[in-house]
């Protein structure tokens, strides 16, 4: 019996609400986290009452376990967990039964679900004030539409965040751009009504052998705007070069072919956290020798995740070396 997903006091259900259940219907309870410690950062839920979810299911567990309200007590999913458990500990905070290590590193990790997408974002909070962010789009049933992976400063994470969304959407196969005008002649009259008069100036000069250049800065419009005029007029012939190419929407880019339970099958731990001891561990393996394939077999991860992970910690050995050339 694990608990699943859990509700906040605005209505909003985390964790996997719709997770595929052994049993008809549910175990429902409520869990009131403790506040937050004096001189700790506080957890995402901490001092929350929440509604929660349980039952057998094949998600994977924590170890954690959580007392609820009417004193049962049920293990969480790994996903559940890591929304409850504290978010990160305060800079220099460490905990009193281990030493300060050099790579010390915590994290979020958080999901948001649309009707046909699943947004995984996990933070990872580095040395010196850096963070580590990685995105996976998945579509519901798991197979993943996009990564994006990189590291900055967390204090800039705030002014991304509102770059991202002030982006604008533009429709597909639609240039954001405006056409740009046939001339280099100021339209000072651009968008005004055609008078009589300039009508009359349009077609008498034009006759006279003018040309659209020169009774465009005559009437100071464009152009492009006086040629279509005297097409109108049947003066000339329809300006063909003035009506833009007929622009296809792009062919989206196929899925890629694989999905995370899928790539889990041949590596255990991919796309999970990376936990301190992962990384102590990883470190003295590469110092005392093991190859990078070695690596990604002992941690069930793929070598380009090993790569990355090794020069992220400065990690020395054979291993190191390999990643180095790994990335090139």
């Amino acid at each position: 019996m694990l608990i699943y997903a859990f509700r906040d006091a605005h209505g909003t259900w985390h964790g996997d609400p719709d997770a595929e259940i052994h049993e008809t219907q549910p175990g429902r309870g409520t869990l009131t986290l403790p506040p937050t410690p004096p001189g700790e950062a506080p957890g995402l839920f901490d001092g929350r009452r929440l509604d929660v979810l349980y039952a057998t299911c094949s998600l994977e567990a924590a170890q954690e376990s959580y007392r609820l309200d009417d004193g049962g007590s049920f293990p969480a999913t790994w996903h559940v967990h890591e929304l409850l458990s504290p978010a990160y500990l305060p800079p220099h905070a460490e905990p009193a039964h281990t030493s300060p290590a050099p790579h010390r590193k915590t994290g979020v990790n958080l999901e948001l679900r649309s009707e046909d997408r699943r947004y995984s974002l996990s933070a990872d909070y580095l040395g010196e004030g850096r963070m580590e962010l990685t995105a996976i789009v998945c579509t519901l049933d798991g197979i993943v539409q996009g990564e994006l992976t990189g590291e900055l400063d967390a204090c800039d994470l705030g002014e991304l965040g509102r770059l991202i969304a002030s982006v604008p959407t533009t429709p597909p196969g639609r240039s954001a751009a405006p056409d740009l005008p046939a001339s280099t002649t100021k339209a000072t009259r651009h968008g005004e009504a055609w008078t009589a008069e300039a009508v009359d100036h349009l077609k008498d000069h034009y006759q006279a052998g003018k040309t659209p250049g020169e009774l465009a800065q005559d009437l100071g419009r464009s152009e492009k705007s006086i040629r279509w005029k005297l097409y109108g007029l049947k003066l000339a012939p329809y300006p063909a070069d003035l009506v833009p190419e007929q622009r296809t929407s792009p062919q989206p880019k196929p899925p890629k072919a694989y999905t995370v339970e899928e790539k889990r099958k041949t590596h255990p731990n991919a796309y999970r956290p990376w936990t301190p001891d992962d990384e102590q561990h990883l470190s003295e393996r590469c110092a005392q020798g093991a190859s990078l394939q070695d690596l990604a077999q002992e941690f069930g991860r793929d070598p380009g995740a090993i790569a990355s992970r090794l020069q992220k910690i400065d990690a020395e050995g054979p291993a190191a070396d390999e990643a180095e050339r790994f990335h090139v």
